[in-house]
């Protein structure tokens, strides 16, 4: 008889313990890093993407708009150092075709960069439609730069570069879309 007058004052004392402490809250049932993988498992390198958002993380634990936050800045780094290099590369070539192609590039590259700014000034206001507008296009203009440089006889010193330009443009646009809209 004592046993049952213990377990009925215990078990609703225990019962409201384990649902204030085993039950994850909403937020707390997405980590970070299922946000991450729930991003890197759509673009072409998983590694690439969850290794770029663990590089540059400020805090362990952040959310989408977060994440978007570090993708939109890798991209624009990115666009500036790659704008930088196709400049001096142009300026260095002789070779018509290929300077033709590098200014090509030149140009995109430069288009990229701008609308990540544009974008960015979205972000930082929260109007992440807007964000995602101004970066729209974005995926189209850079292809428009391996495409040039993808046709022989111009060589593709931008291969590398293109490449995770491309990762970082779609890490944006996923993380992006993936914010809540009000």
């Amino acid at each position: 008889m004592a046993f049952s007058q213990c377990f009925s004052f215990l078990f609703p004392v225990l019962v409201i313990f384990l649902l204030t402490t085993s039950s994850p809250t909403s937020t707390e049932a997405q980590s970070t890093q299922d946000l991450i993988d729930r991003v890197c498992r759509q673009m072409e390198e998983y590694g690439f993407c969850n290794n770029a958002f663990h590089e540059n993380m400020r805090t362990p634990e952040t959310d989408y708009v977060g994440l978007t936050a570090i993708a939109i800045d890798l991209a624009i780094k990115n666009a500036s150092n790659t704008y930088d290099y196709i400049s001096l590369l142009a300026e260095n070539t002789t070779n018509p075709s290929t300077k033709g192609a590098y200014m090509a590039c030149e140009c995109a590259y430069g288009i990229v960069k701008s609308s990540f700014l544009t974008g960015l000034g979205y972000f930082n206001r929260k109007d992440y439609a807007g964000m995602l507008e101004a970066e729209h296009d974005i995926p189209r203009t850079q292809a428009n730069c391996e495409a040039r440089l993808s046709t022989p006889p111009t060589p593709n010193p931008l291969a590398d570069r293109n490449r995770q330009m491309r990762m970082l443009i779609a890490m944006a646009l996923v993380s992006g879309h993936e914010i809540p809209q009000d």
